[in-house]
Parts: C-alpha cells; structure tokens; sequence
C-alpha cells in the first residue's frame, strides 16, 4: 500500500486513495467474499454436524428400542451400519455395548464377545474401552473361559477402573475356586470411601466358607 506523507494537501491524499482503490479493489472483493464464505461455511459445517449427531442418536435409540422388542437381527444391521458410517461418534459405542448386552443376556457368548471387541478396538474413549473390557470379562467367565477373562482385565487402561477391575478379578477367580488368587485380588482393593468395606469382608467370609468346604 501507499505511503501517506504527511505534508500532503488533502486533495493529494484523497487522490492517493482513489488510485489505490483502483489498483486494489479486485483484491479487497476476493478477501471480503473469502470472509464472509468463511463464515457462513463455518456455521452450515456446525449445522450439518449437529444434524449427523441428531441422526446418529435417532439410530440409536432405535436400536435400543429394536433391542427390546428382541428384533436382535434388526439391532444388528442398524449397529452394524453405524460401525461403519458413524465409528467416530460415541453413539456408536452406545449402539455396540447395547448390543453386546443383548447377546450377553441371551447367553450367546460368543456375538457378546465379538461386539465388546469392537469398542475395545475403535472407541477413542478411554472409558467406553474399559468398561467393555469389564462387560467383555464377565462374559467370558460366564463362558468359562476364566483365564481369557482374567487376561482382559488385567488390560484395562489406567488407574480409573482399580476398584472394579480387583472385585470383578476376585469374584472372577472365587467362581473358579482360585481362593488364594482370588483372596489377592479381595486384599489389593484400597480401603476408601468409593468401596464398601464390608463387600470386601463378605467376600472373604465367602471365599473361607467355600474354601473349608472344599477341604472336607
């Protein structure tokens, strides 16, 4: 841009503008276009991604509700649809966990598996992936696969999960009359206010009841 002298008359000055409007102008209507399209592209980019997340949701619940009906197929192609188009959006972990459920309930094992292994693989949120490592651990122990179970929760990520990952291992391990694993598990469980002391102490009463009786 021009350099204004200050000793120039006003009619320079408002020449000097004039020209360099004239020189210019093409390059202020491209900038005030890109701006304005920059903004109104930013605001339909939020619009439709808040319609994908309201449509997402609607499919969610869906699922649930195709889930209560026992339409377990039906659940299936919609969870499965949203595991390919909407794998980024935490409904889909919702979607996937609910469906695992389902199976879990309906004791077929194996379905409940496969779908906790989804969560596990592709959430990108810490807490959906343990909690179902922690679903996916008590199915295998209700398959009798206790090792596998116990393998998948000694995998939960970080310290959040401590308290439930050591009950649900001891319980775990007391079904399979592993007391002295099992009595390990119970005791490394902190005494805080977010455990209930005496759940631990019942377990250990448990675990001695059915260790004398399996002594006899």
């Amino acid at each position: 841009m021009e350099h204004f002298e200050l000793d120039r008359t006003d009619e320079e000055r408002e020449e000097l503008v004039k020209q360099w409007i004239k020189d210019y102008w093409l390059m202020l209507v491209v900038v005030l276009v890109g701006a304005i399209g920059a903004v109104y592209g930013l605001n339909y980019y939020k619009q439709s991604k808040l319609n994908e997340l309201n449509e997402t949701a609607t499919k969610t619940e869906v699922i649930g509700e195709a889930l209560r009906n026992n339409e377990v197929e039906r659940a299936q192609e919609l969870v499965n649809a949203i595991q390919t188009n909407e794998k980024d959006t935490s409904f889909s972990a919702v979607a996937t966990l609910s469906l695992a459920q389902k199976y879990f309930n309906n004791k077929n094992y194996d379905k409940a598996a496969q779908q906790y292994d989804w969560v596990i693989t592709q959430s990108d949120d810490v807490a959906m992936r343990n909690l179902a490592r922690l679903r996916k651990a008590r199915t295998l122990s209700d398959a009798k696969q206790v090792q596998a179970a116990i393998d998948t929760l000694n995998s939960i990520e970080g310290n959040v999960n401590l308290l439930e990952t050591a009950l649900l291992k001891g319980d775990i391990l007391l079904a399979d009359k592993q007391f002295e694993k099992a009595k390990k598990a119970y005791e490394s469980i902190p005494k805080n206010q977010q455990m209930n002391e005496n759940l631990i102490n019942q377990r250990l009463e448990l675990l001695n009841i059915m260790q004398q009786k399996q002594q006899k």
